[in-house]
């Protein structure tokens, strides 16, 4: 009979370590002795280059004609704070015959003293029923043109389309000037 006691104490006090160890590792155990895996992170800032999201500009090219000017993102150097490289770029030109000109590219660089603006990548405008669309598009705002250049393709529901290297389009008289590098010719489809 000791020795059944015996037992029976042996396993009560087992069964009472087992529990007041697993008590201790559940509620007692500090936090600062676990082992927490870091990831070192390291932000290069740049102190030249001051960087903003979601900006939009607006106001009058030289000629009263109202503008808009949007970006997804936007930094510009200490040394230039004129110029504006932007990226996910949209501008919005409200003319003075009532008409919109829009114009939609993945970058953007916006002088905000001279207000020219260079359009570059995936560069689509629209304009009226005329789609313009190119690798480069630059609105000379002093001298009131626009400039389309690399891979040019317009297309418009009126009057068809055309393909050509360089792109000149004067805003003040609406005259549009076409032309090829090398020996190619501009190629044109019109409609009738």
């Amino acid at each position: 009979m000791i020795n059944r006691r015996k037992k029976i104490t042996l396993i009560q006090l087992t069964i009472f370590l087992v529990a007041a160890a697993l008590l201790y590792n559940t509620y007692l155990y500090d936090e600062s002795e676990k082992i927490i895996p870091t990831i070192k992170v390291e932000i290069e800032t740049d102190t030249n280059v001051n960087s903003f999201k979601d900006i939009e500009y607006s106001g009058f090219d030289l000629n009263g004609n109202r503008y808009t000017l949007n970006a997804g993102m936007a930094d510009f150097k200490n040394e230039t704070p004129e110029e504006i490289n932007m990226k996910k770029v949209v501008a919005n030109f409200y003319l003075k015959d009532d008409t919109i000109l829009e114009i939609i590219s993945d970058e953007g660089l916006y002088n905000n003293i001279t207000l020219d603006i260079r359009f570059e990548k995936n560069v689509k405008a629209v304009y009226l029923a005329t789609t313009l669309i190119s690798d480069k598009l630059i609105y000379l705002n002093s001298e009131n043109k626009l400039l389309a250049t690399g891979n040019v393709r317009g297309d418009s529901l009126e009057k068809g389309e055309f393909f050509a290297d360089k792109v000149k389009y004067n805003l003040a008289n609406k005259t549009l000037d076409l032309s090829m590098s090398g020996d190619e010719l501009v190629k044109i489809k019109l409609k009738n």
